[in-house]
């Protein structure tokens, strides 16, 4: 099945926009498996998640798991056997099953049932990525979640989107042990991954450039940016914003040194490289740009910018020989005329004899000149 029967990504978060009460339900295109989050079947939460907008899109079907504490799961591997490895079997049957397009959409450990089976399953089967792709919210094993958890493959070979809100301690960790850092995050974990799913907007996010945006791998990355610490809340909360708004600023930028993950969409296009859309003048400034370079960088036969350059002196080493040959056989040549010469008149005086050795140091100088 051809990847374009798939609902895009991007196309989806048009969508994530809570609907009206009085909206008329629209013909649903797929199939999305929900996952729960490790909240031991209390609520059905998944399919809540930016206002319930998933499943204005797609026809939603929750995958049973358990959703309780795993401790079997450490490496992410066959194996194990807890809520996150059997809620993979289970989501292994379904995708099997289902040979048309659909979507699985996992948040927080249901991400993670939704990682196994890209880590173990995908290797192997015979479910096509043209008609699968996988909505991954708050994933603690996002590629800059938390450092104890596995991660999920970028070369699966199937369309992952992970998505989650900046300091979201689990899907956004930093990487260097800073005490600020850690503790902020760790507030994330507690009191913004829990809620701040339910009614994000992503469609305004973006409008309003609150959304960066890479491409690493197979993946695409979504992180909705925070300008506020979590950290802060309290204070905030307390009606202390003042206080909050005083320290903020200068914290966060504290905070983000430890986080080696873009910060803004400038930083991810320089570190990603964003693609130039095709048959624009960027992309073909670009093209010229590369075959410039190519005619001015040396061939890969020279090995290095050293070797092309010892390959020039080496060419007008030999440009020199030739001028030093040339000089010489003309010095040659003056030099058999000179000789001659005395021959010629050999019924001379001796006065012209001693004319003619006058002559030599002269031929001498000569030969001197054109070897040097």
């Amino acid at each position: 099945m051809n990847r374009s029967v798939v609902i895009p990504i991007a196309v989806l978060a048009g969508a994530l926009v809570a609907a009206p009460p009085t909206a008329t339900p629209a013909a649903k295109a797929a199939t999305a498996y929900t996952l729960e989050p490790l909240n031991y079947n209390l609520a059905e939460t998944t399919p809540s998640l930016f206002g319930g907008a998933v499943c204005l899109v797609y026809e939603c079907e929750r995958v049973p798991t358990s959703a309780s504490l795993d401790l079997s799961h450490r490496r992410g591997v066959f194996g194990e056997n807890g809520a996150i490895s059997q809620g993979a079997a289970r989501l292994d049957d379904r995708l099997t099953a289902d040979a048309d397009t659909k979507l699985v959409f996992g948040f927080s450990q249901g991400a993670q049932v939704a990682g196994f089976w890209l880590r173990n399953y995908a290797p192997t089967t015979a479910v096509d990525p043209g008609s699968t792709s996988f909505l991954l919210v708050g994933d603690p094993e996002n590629t800059y979640g938390v450092p104890w958890a596995p991660r999920v493959p970028t070369d699966t070979g199937f369309e992952v989107t992970e998505v989650w809100k900046q300091y979201d301690g689990w899907a956004d960790w930093p990487d260097r042990f800073d005490v600020l850092a850690v503790a902020n995050a760790v507030y994330g974990m507690l009191f913004v991954h829990p809620t701040v799913y339910d009614d994000l907007d992503l469609d305004a996010e973006r409008a309003a450039g609150n959304v960066v945006t890479w491409t690493a791998g197979g993946i695409t990355y979504e992180m909705v940016v925070d300008q506020d610490l979590p950290i802060l809340d309290p204070l905030r909360n307390l009606g202390l914003g003042w206080v909050a708004d005083l320290v903020n600023d200068d914290w966060r930028e504290h905070v983000e040194a430890q986080y080696d993950r873009p910060s803004t969409q400038e930083e991810a296009d320089e570190l990603f490289e964003a693609p130039v859309p095709a048959g624009t003048d960027a992309e073909t400034a670009a093209v010229e740009e590369d075959e410039s370079d190519s005619e001015e960088r040396p061939s890969r036969s020279s090995g290095s910018v050293r070797a092309a350059s010892l390959t020039d002196d080496s060419d007008e080493d030999e440009v020199d020989k030739d001028e030093v040959s040339e000089t010489e056989t003309e010095t040659d040549d003056t030099t058999e005329t000179d000789e001659d010469a005395p021959t010629a008149d050999e019924d001379t005086d001796d006065d012209t004899d001693a004319g003619g050795g006058d002559d030599q140091p002269a031929s001498n100088e000569a030969d001197d000149a054109g070897q040097a």
